[in-house]
């Protein structure tokens, strides 16, 4: 793992869901000096509070720390949130020394709950005094039904970039669905890392979904510490590289997951249309649980590419799975094995390819099956 110069990370244990929740559930990013800050945020018109006053600092463009916790969204509280979000930055930004604007607030969790702002104060200095060179303990720690930490980090010539999230439900996009945190030790100026992180996330983030729900905390936090001069371009490659990977990872750690779905559109009229009809294969209930039990019913692959609202001729398209031809000039393939398909969708990554017609659009998609479990782990979330 390569960590830019000039960061630090801690987590610590204060209860946030429950004094009974014994996992660490507050996390710390601390950068030695001013720091560039960037980042995008949920298309949600219900926003978290962390998400309002993240907005507001992004806009300001500078940052020393990140303070996040997991169980407990600090979302539908009114302004005794905003209130609660704010408490608790000027308690970390007093234990750090800098200003309270500088501290950045996330949130993850259940929805409409307090924070326990007062158990969360009193564990501030611990987290401070906690703070070494180690991303996986604040990538644990933001972690909800994740089964495992999300880290990446790559190499740009003499910096580096690395990023942090979680996310294994409630993904669906329209910004980066989830909490996730990119540094970088590049030098580089606040409207640059902005157009490289907003081109970024278009087929990353933006292109990624498990049950098509947007949360009210979705956030891509970017933060330069501003010390290594690096070209420019390779700087971006690595961001978007970075960024790519992690939320492929969010994708491979879905909910209750079994498979993995890369599904690719082309044809179209524009990138726009591509989209729209990967998106509506991509989240139909239907296409979902038939991967989920390998059953061979490509009728609602065609179905969903139908109703996407986009405009194309069904004698057109044709669709492979895994390689397989299974429709072609909008009916089932002279070469369709139906024991073919079944024995494909049992494997663990599965690719849909989909051509509309003989227009320039194209877009992917990466989404996951419907499983039994994903319903058990969303109706015991709260309880």
């Amino acid at each position: 793992m390569i960590i830019p110069r000039g960061f630090r990370f801690s987590a610590i244990n204060a209860g946030v869901k429950s004094p009974e929740v014994r996992r660490t559930d507050m996390g710390l990013v601390f950068c030695e000096g001013q720091a560039v800050l960037s980042g995008v945020f949920t298309r949600n018109l219900v926003k978290a509070a962390p998400v309002v006053v993240g907005q507001e600092l992004v806009g300001r463009g500078k940052t020393r720390a990140i303070l996040a916790n997991a169980g407990n969204a600090n979302a539908c509280t009114g302004d005794q949130g905003i209130h609660d979000a704010r408490f608790l930055m000027e308690t970390a930004a007093r234990e750090l020394g800098v200003r309270s604007d500088e501290v950045v607030p996330l949130s993850t969790g259940v929805i409409g709950v307090g924070l326990p702002v007062d158990r969360m104060a009193s564990r501030i200095p611990a987290l401070v005094s906690a703070l070494g060179n180690d991303p996986e303990v604040f990538a644990r720690s933001i972690m909800t039904t994740d089964t495992f930490p999300k880290v990446v980090s790559r190499a740009v010539g003499n910096a580096a970039v690395l990023g942090v999230a979680k996310g294994a439900g409630m993904i669906a996009p329209d910004m980066a669905t989830t909490l996730a945190v990119v540094l970088t030790d590049a030098i580089i100026a606040k409207q640059d890392l902005d157009n490289i992180i907003n081109k970024s996330i278009e087929r990353t983030f933006n292109a990624i979904t498990i049950d098509g729900d947007m949360s009210t905390n979705d956030t891509l936090l970017a933060v330069s510490s501003n010390q290594v001069a690096e070209n420019i371009n390779e700087v971006e490659k690595g961001i978007a590289e970075v960024i790519r990977d992690l939320a492929l990872l969010l994708v491979r750690d879905g909910e209750g997951a079994t498979k993995f779905v890369t599904i690719t559109v082309a044809g179209a009229s524009d990138d726009r249309d591509a989209k729209k009809a990967a998106m509506s294969v991509a989240n139909s209930l239907l296409v979902k649980t038939a991967l989920f039990g390998a059953d061979p019913n490509w009728g609602r692959i065609l179905a969903a590419v139908g109703y996407s609202g986009i405009l194309f001729s069904p004698e057109d398209i044709t669709i492979s799975i895994s390689g397989h031809r299974v429709v072609e000039r909008g009916m089932e393939s002279e070469g369709f094995s139906e024991n073919a398909l079944h024995a494909l969708l049992k494997e663990r990554e599965i690719g849909i390819d989909i051509r509309i017609g003989g227009g320039p659009g194209t877009f992917t998609v990466y989404t996951s099956d419907l499983s039994y479990d994903y319903v058990k782990i969303n109706s015991e979330y709260r309880t």
